[in-house]
């Protein structure tokens, strides 16, 4: 017991670190400017100057104690650590020597300077990460491309096309590099866990593993990105720039795709002329563009106390359009209650674009049918049944339908064709069979059906050469 009372007591200390650094940085600093002050002046700063030196070293001792702690944890890069601590020392004890050292006090202040330089310099690539006082300032969110992605292309004699393609490389990555590398990568590892490369991502924290492929739900990679903000699991930490929806989205497709790290594989008949002007999306990349919604009115004050209702159920919610009109809501969160909760939504179901109520198998179906803006539904692994397909032609404007897992057959499947705004439709881990599909495309021919019917090359495979499609 008393060790861990220390344990605790040595990680809190541990996390004063960051708060107390600037202290003693501003005070030595304020010294510094004063001693050269007194030097053009030629008046008699001294006792100012050693109050000031005094209380800087007493400061920075105590900083240097825990960020000796801090770094203990092992969640930081060992090298750039040594040179952080180190420096951090030596400028503790220079700041310590120019206190009684009054006569060598401006060369000591000279190297004292550049040792603030120096430690402050690797103390921000541990928090911020390489380059980030270089990195341009405005908000450039990751923008991804997911119509003209590379692609590898073999064909044989018979005129099959395989065709490969690169989401974790060209689509995950630039969204981990962007928001996550500055706390989980070589320069810092918090919680132990690393995301700059396949090795680290598949080894996992202090916690265990980060991602189950298949399934995004049970992912603290995915699940911690849409828990409330001031969860205090919520990624990134509240203050940190936040993934975008699409981001978000791609993240939870990535990974109920199998979670591949090397080429997806398609396949398809085509001419090789045709190829290149082809656009072939991974499976689940197809997104509603929020700005092709219809104009509505702003939510009124009552509907925005509602809102807060449901964030303090757990409700995760994401406001989009321009004046965050849209409301696209997630129950993943929530553990009882929700049918009350979904009936208390409807006080707000003019402005909701989107729901996703996944993993819960005692929902009333019938409560969705007000809903009658939604264009994307969710309802992965829920107790949906053949006639609960009945709702569905009253939602005249559902675009998008996530039936993964779900115990639907043919008979339901055959319901669908009444809606005719329907673009997309996830059928993986269904009941459903290959002649009911190939039926309702009859009915539906532009409708695009996702049913699993994809493969994933293994890493240790020959890989065909890589091929540009421009």
């Amino acid at each position: 017991m008393e060790i861990t009372r220390l344990a605790l007591f040595s990680e809190f200390v541990g996390q004063l670190h960051p708060l107390l650094i600037h202290f003693p940085i501003g005070i030595l600093l304020m010294a510094i400017a004063l001693q050269f002050f007194q030097i053009f002046s030629k008046k008699d700063f001294n006792s100012s100057i050693t109050i000031l030196v005094l209380i800087g070293s007493i400061f920075a001792g105590i900083s240097c104690l825990a960020g000796w702690l801090l770094a203990s944890s092992g969640d930081y890069n060992a090298e750039i650590v040594f040179f952080h601590r180190w420096s951090g020392i030596a400028t503790f004890i220079l700041a310590l020597a120019s206190y009684f050292c009054i006569r060598y006090r401006n060369y000591l202040f000279g190297v004292l300077l550049i040792l603030i330089i120096v430690t402050g310099h690797y103390g921000s690539i541990l928090t911020y990460g390489e380059g980030y006082f270089l990195k341009p300032t405005a908000d450039s969110s990751v923008t991804i491309q997911t119509k003209n992605r590379r692609l590898l292309k073999i064909e044989n004699s018979q005129g099959e096309t395989k065709s490969y393609f690169y989401p974790y490389e060209d689509q995950i990555v630039p969204i981990l590099k962007s928001k996550c590398y500055s706390c989980h990568s070589i320069q810092k590892k918090k919680g132990g866990l690393r995301l700059d490369s396949e090795f680290f991502i598949r080894k996992g924290g202090k916690h265990g593993r980060v991602f189950i492929p298949g399934n995004s739900l049970k992912s603290h990679l995915y699940a911690n990105l849409i828990l409330p903000e001031d969860d205090d699991l919520h990624m990134p930490p509240a203050g940190k720039k936040q993934l975008t929806l699409l981001e978000i989205q791609l993240i939870e497709k990535w990974i109920s795709t199998g979670a591949p790290f090397g080429e997806v594989e398609q396949k398809m008949v085509l001419a090789s002329s045709e190829l290149s002007s082809q656009a072939i999306d991974l499976p689940n990349s197809d997104l509603i563009p929020v700005e092709k919604q219809m104009d509505i009115a702003p939510l009124s004050p009552s509907e925005n106390s509602t809102l807060s209702i449901l964030k303090e159920a757990k409700i995760s919610i994401v406001s989009s359009g321009a004046k965050n009109q849209w409301i696209s809501l997630n129950f993943i969160n929530v553990k009882s209650d929700f049918n009350a909760l979904l009936a208390q939504s409807k006080s707000i179901k003019t402005h909701v674009s989107e729901l996703k109520l996944t993993d819960f198998y005692q929902i009333d179906f019938s409560a969705i049918r007000d809903f009658s803006n939604l264009r994307i539904l969710n309802l992965g692994h829920t107790n949906l049944k053949d006639v609960d397909l009945e709702i569905f032609k009253d939602l005249g404007k559902l675009e998008q339908l996530n039936l993964y897992g779900t115990k639907i057959t043919d008979v339901g499947l055959m319901k669908l064709a009444e809606c005719q705004r329907l673009k997309v439709l996830y059928l993986w881990d269904t009941k459903v069979s290959e002649s009911g599909i190939n039926e309702l495309k009859k009915k539906r021919p532009k409708l695009k059906i996702e049913s699993g019917q994809f493969t994933f090359k293994l890493a240790d495979t020959i890989l065909p050469k890589r091929l540009d499609s421009n």
